[in-house]
């Protein structure tokens, strides 16, 4: 991978898609916030090095990681009271709107539509999904630019579901279809199981399976819970199917992961965003193929997971830099490294061409499944006044007691929706 990243930079970026330098001015010097520390070396700082190759007037630097989203959000938050909020903040998407109910009205993150604007209908149609757009966009305004996205996919031991007549060339598709494929793997493998879905911690998942049954977690306007609707309930009663039919394990993502490499588990539903990391724990020891997010209606959606890429800085100029890196971040060229880097699905659309991503997809078709749920995908939700783990909390306590038949799905999913109010409106 160093050595592919390291072509690719070779290569140069300013050739792409148009995405050219700034004329030289005096050096601006940005300070940049992004959560995960580990994907400094994988992609932001190959990509910042680039840059600043290119733009020698920009300097970028970047401050301590934050552990996750959520650490980054509140951070960001605190330092908007002192004015020391960074010039460059990847939020995490279901953050955005409570970012930007925080620094709007302060005037402390700037709208990216006029730049958007400045580079014309054309350019914008060459490079972004309208649908990709509408992800960071709130009430008109460009709040964020999506950098890294994913939706949650299938992971298959291929081997395994030979050993049990399933055949990989009809991978399934519906929650009933999973659920039979893992009765069928364990069956044929006494010292396995037969699936998993992280539903141990945080909330991603969770939402997948309300999106899949067509549900929403609230209201447009964060006023009302709605996931206790029929979609909730199917999606409750799905989780209790997964434990009592399957003997599904209450494990998290990251064990569920340890354990498929270790070919220990049939089928594991996890982010596109792990698939290298899956492939370099698997090793060769068997086949993997991935497959889309089982579904529960026609009118199913999945969560988008990742960042977006946020203007804070205030300073005109410092804008103007910022919207170059952001626009380089999010380059044919700069989804390449960011995709190679991680598993993410790019998101401009000309990183899908052969001279960047089409040719490598192409030879590894694994990678580009969550491409194909583009199209169903929408905005991971966000409790309002940032109560999303508190929130996650009480649910994942309650969905556990669903799964262990100690409380019934709608008993339990009453409960939720309960619980979900109170909190949200403490």
């Amino acid at each position: 991978m160093r050595q592919t990243l390291a072509c690719l930079l070779a290569a140069g970026f300013t050739a792409a898609a148009g995405f050219s330098a700034v004329p030289a001015r005096a050096e601006t010097t940005l300070e940049v916030v992004h959560a995960y520390g580990a994907f400094r070396e994988r992609f932001y700082q190959p990509l910042a090095d680039a840059f600043m190759k290119e733009h020698p007037d920009i300097k970028i630097k970047f401050r301590a990681p934050a552990t996750d989203y959520y650490e980054g959000h509140l951070a960001v938050a605190r330092e908007a009271m002192t004015g020391q909020t960074p010039d460059i903040f990847f939020a995490g998407m279901n953050l955005l709107p409570d970012l930007v109910a925080t620094l709007a009205p302060r005037k402390q993150i700037a709208d990216m539509k006029p730049f958007l604007d400045n580079e014309g209908e054309a350019w914008i149609n060459e490079n972004y999904d309208a649908n990709v757009l509408d992800l960071g966009r709130i009430d008109g305004h460009q709040w964020g630019l999506p950098f890294n996205a994913s939706t949650p996919i299938s992971y298959f031991n291929a081997d395994l579901m030979k050993k049990a007549d399933l055949d990989t060339r009809d991978l399934p598709k519906t929650w009933d279809e999973f659920i039979e494929a893992a009765k069928k793997i364990k069956q044929a493998n006494s010292d396995v199981d037969g699936m998993q879905i992280n539903l141990a911690l945080g909330d991603w998942f969770w939402q997948a399976m309300v999106y899949s049954y067509g549900g929403t977690m609230m209201s447009p306007d964060r006023t009302k819970v709605t996931y206790g609707d029929e979609a909730g309930l199917k999606a409750a009663t799905t989780v209790r199917r997964l434990v009592d039919e399957v003997g599904m394990p209450w494990i998290d993502e990251d064990a569920g992961m340890a354990q498929f490499a270790a070919g220990k588990l049939g089928i594991f539903i996890g982010s596109t965003g792990d698939i290298r990391t899956m492939g370099d724990a698997i090793g060769g020891k068997f086949k993997l193929v991935t497959g889309t997010f089982p579904m529960g209606a026609e009118d199913g959606h999945v969560p988008t997971g990742g960042n977006f890429a946020t203007i804070l800085t205030q300073d005109p100029e410092k804008q103007k830099a910022a919207w170059e890196f952001v626009k380089f971040l999010t380059s044919p060229a700069g989804q390449k490294v960011t995709v190679l880097g991680s598993g993410y699905m790019p998101t401009n659309k000309q990183a899908l061409k052969n001279e960047y991503l089409g040719e490598f997809y192409a030879s590894n078709p694994d990678w580009k499944t969550s491409l194909t749920q583009w199209p169903i995908a929408v905005a991971w939700f966000g409790y309002p006044n940032v109560k999303s783990i508190k929130v996650w909390k009480a649910q994942s306590e309650i969905l556990f007691r669903i799964g262990n038949g100690e409380v019934s799905p709608a008993e339990g999913l009453k409960e939720m929706v309960q619980s979900t109010e109170a909190i949200i409106n403490e």
